[in-house]
């Protein structure tokens, strides 16, 4: 038996199994047969098996911050039984499998008390207590905007929290498809994203009940509440919603009809963007829009529990913390998500718990993943607002693949924008061997910035961004194939190339000659070093170029599905960072490169699809 570290970033238990006999006599002089030992709120431990390192079968014991493994098959047994006490007698233990002698069993005991997994009852008063399971007060602030907005008034908010108006013809290029709907009322009066309306500045004071989770796993009696008032109303409307899941479902086969042989991550992102496009869809149209505060609480509803789904897809793809990230093709069924939840806290949010029981969870997933026909659902009768929301399925599967093409464009620029910085950094280390004091700040800064993401960003290493782009580019490609008809633009990488004719060398002079003035570094000896910095510098303004190009044809795409007006102002680097300055400030987030160039040579830096102006600063920050 042995322990490792899960997913919360804490140490884990030391809890290796050794034949009993060198640490024997020590380990039992802290335990005695009789001795009662209680397992602390043991409902929150999960038990899983898994295949190795070593390619054998192990079981697994989830517990907090503690991942238990038992590699030997005799002692599964024991392990499961463990999961399932509360407290016991040590020498029970020797019954809970075949052949346990006591030296064994009170050496892996002994093990798991130095590891505070269990306790002696005598010390239970140190234990970890049961919450009560009534009302809890919200964990949220209070909701920062006095009324709920629509984001047809995006060029006025975004002016608000930003400084910068953006058009609403370059809103997905900004706010990604999967979050465009989290702010708007459904006919409850509750907005679609709950606590996690994006951007926060906008969420508003909804009444709603929270109370301490009861369902068994790792949102057991934790410190964060559950919602509810949402799953009530979910309760409310499950019927029609899983009856709306099975329908978009069918229309992802028709376009995707390969995955009747089995889902993929991947494929599974994209379905469960679908089903968020059907509300999204309805609120953004021009013809038949749903106006703020009158969407059906089934589709508000169904958004909500389809989303714990996508994120659960994002985090599998996206976050290389606790386990390695997946490639999109991985295979992928619906006891294994549920599963992948539990072990890496995906039923947790920054502020609770998912509020849907296990039966209900994967019921949803049964539907979504296996197709499984809902319970009576030949008897179901879709409301009036929900059928119309499903009237023009094509046109909202074709927004859906649109807007996540555009969402993948954009956001490649990230992954480029570490390599760039780790480049610079190395330039600048180089350099700093002239002992020039500009040059010598120049490094500090730059290594100070490289120290940000290689230790608070996913995108710390090289294979870590190139995990990321291939991901966006598997997500353009496979959006694409869903498209009738296909694009002709079906592969990302080849796109984002700067073209031959892009003016590369007078680019990299201009910025030569502003990093000579900026540094007071005219001199021959300078030369090498500054070209090599300008030239890395303008690889990366023609790359976010590239982008900018590319993302505004797909947006051009996403607008003509929605009968939406084209934007009549060129979209640039300054809306492109929008989407991070919309969070809230966090140091951890990697600094705009665009916005360091600027304090670097002296100039704002604009890039649009067609230009790369280096004018003079105005004073704002991109």
């Amino acid at each position: 038996m042995d322990s490792g570290q899960a997913t919360l970033p804490s140490a884990a238990a030391q809890c290796p199994h050794t034949s009993a006999g060198a640490d024997a006599g020590t380990a039992g002089s802290l335990l005695e047969p009789d001795d009662l030992l209680v397992f602390p709120l043991n409902k929150r431990a999960v038990t899983q098996y898994a295949v190795g390192e070593n390619g054998t079968r192990e079981l697994r014991v989830y517990y907090d911050d503690k991942e238990i493994s038992f590699d030997e098959p005799d002692l599964f047994a024991f392990g499961e039984q463990l999961a399932e006490q509360s407290q016991f007698v040590a020498r029970s233990a020797t019954s809970w499998g075949q052949g346990y002698e006591w030296p064994r069993v009170r050496e892996l005991l002994v093990q798991l008390i130095e590891a505070d997994v269990l306790r002696h009852a005598d010390e239970s008063d140190s234990a970890p207590r049961l919450r009560h399971e009534g009302s809890r007060p919200s964990p949220l602030p209070p909701g920062p905007a006095s009324r709920a907005r629509s984001w047809f008034e995006v060029e006025q908010i975004t002016r608000e929290l930003t400084g910068v108006p953006l058009e609403l013809g370059y809103l997905e290029l900004v706010i990604p498809v999967f979050r465009v709907a989290h702010m708007a009322l459904d006919a409850d009066a509750r907005q679609v994203g709950e606590s996690n309306v994006f951007p926060k500045a906008l969420r508003t004071e909804v009444p709603t009940s929270w109370r301490t989770c009861i369902y068994s796993g790792t949102r057991y009696q934790v410190d964060r509440p559950m919602n509810v008032t949402a799953l009530k109303s979910m309760r409310a409307h499950w019927a029609q919603m899983m009856t709306v899941l099975l329908i978009v479902r069918g229309k992802y086969l028709q376009r995707y009809p390969q995955v009747r042989d089995g889902w993929t991550v991947g494929h599974l992102e994209r379905l469960a963007t679908l089903v968020l496009a059907v509300p999204t869809f309805a609120l953004m149209r021009k013809r038949n829009r749903v106006e703020n505060g009158r969407l059906h609480p089934a589709l508000s509803s169904l958004f909500r529990v389809t989303d714990g789904v996508r994120m659960t897809m994002h985090q599998m793809l996206f976050v290389p913390i606790g386990e390695p990230t997946l490639p999109p093709e991985t295979p992928m069924t619906a006891a294994e998500i549920y599963e992948y939840a539990e072990r890496n806290y995906s039923f947790h949010s920054e502020h609770g718990v998912c509020a849907g029981p296990k039966s209900m969870v994967e019921e949803f997933l049964t539907v979504l993943v296996d197709g499984r026909l809902p319970r009576d659902w030949q008897s179901v009768t879709l409301d009036d607002a929900v059928r119309d929301a499903l009237d023009d399925l094509d046109a909202t599967t074709h927004y859906a693949l649109h807007a996540l093409r555009a969402h993948a464009v954009v956001f490649t620029l990230w992954p480029i924008m570490a390599r760039t910085y780790e480049t610079m950094a190395m330039i600048a280390d180089d350099w700093a061997a002239s002992g020039l004091p500009s040059v010598l700040a120049l490094r500090d800064r730059l290594q100070a910035r490289l120290t940000s993401v290689r230790t608070a960003t996913y995108l710390a290493t090289e294979q870590w961004r190139a995990d990321r782009e291939a991901v966006y580019a598997d997500m353009f490609e496979q959006s694409g194939a869903g498209l009738r008809p296909q694009p002709s633009t079906t592969r990302l990488a080849p796109q984002l190339v700067p073209p031959a004719h892009a003016p590369r060398e007078a680019l990299a002079d201009q910025l030569d000659g502003l990093l000579a003035r900026q540094l007071g570094a005219p001199e021959l000896e300078h030369a090498a070093a500054r070209a090599r910095m300008a030239a890395c510098i303008a690889d990366f303004l023609l790359r976010e170029q590239a982008i900018i190009r590319v993302a505004c044809e797909m947006q051009q795409a996403v607008n003509a599905v929605l009968e939406r007006p084209a934007p009549t102002r060129p979209f640039s680097s300054v809306e492109i960072n929008l989407h991070n300055r919309l969070q809230e400030a966090d140091p951890r987030r990697l600094p705009y490169l665009i916005d360091e160039l600027d304090d670097l040579l002296g100039v704002r830096i604009v890039v649009t699809g067609d230009r790369i102006d280096l004018g003079q600063p105005p004073g704002a920050t991109h």
